[in-house]
């Protein structure tokens, strides 16, 4: 009888079919497998103090972290708007950020691939793409690109189900073989 009620340590704990959980609901004796553990059972699983300052530390290690990490997104988002801020020319005639005036003698201009504006080639960053030509990005595009990357990577590190998703996404070629 205790077997059943407290389980054996060779048992593994089955979960019980709709009819026992709905006996349980009549009962009130709840939905857990600790439901029916002995105050001697709970004792002994309870944590000693140097394991919980350990747990403790760990955690607070990672709030650390975690308020590091806010401050350097929060450096990066304060560097894209004052490169925002520091541009001078139109976009059409002129490089968006240095002002330089596009012309026949002039440096050449090149089309930003976000953002659609004309910038000179030292404002500019070629990008590996798929195709065949040269993509360029204006350097605030290629900025706010690398802000929403960090931001992006940053939260589906902290959310549980993303941070899941994350690594079978990059161990995703390896799983597929095996």
């Amino acid at each position: 009888m205790t077997d059943t009620m407290f389980g054996s340590e060779n048992e593994h704990w089955v979960c019980p079919n709709d009819r026992q959980l709905a006996l349980r609901a009549k009962l009130h004796t709840g939905w857990s497998i600790h439901t029916f553990q002995s105050e001697r059972q709970r004792k002994a699983q309870t944590l000693e103090k140097r394991e919980l300052d350990l747990i403790m530390s760990v955690i607070h290690r990672a709030e650390q972290l975690e308020i590091i990490e806010q401050h350097r997104i929060g450096r990066l988002v304060e560097r894209l708007e004052n490169m925002r801020r520091s541009a001078v020319g139109n976009g059409l005639s002129q490089c968006l950020l240095c002002g330089e005036v596009f012309g026949l003698l002039s440096s050449p201009s090149v089309l930003c691939l976000d953002c659609c504006m004309k910038v000179c080639t030292k404002c500019g960053i070629e990008t590996a793409g798929s195709q065949k030509r040269a993509q360029w990005l204006c350097k605030i595009c290629s900025e706010r690109r690398e802000v929403e990357c960090h931001a992006c990577f940053t939260f589906k590190l902290n959310n549980p189900i993303c941070a899941f998703e994350l690594v079978f996404v990059q161990m995703g070629p390896w799983l597929q073989k095996v």
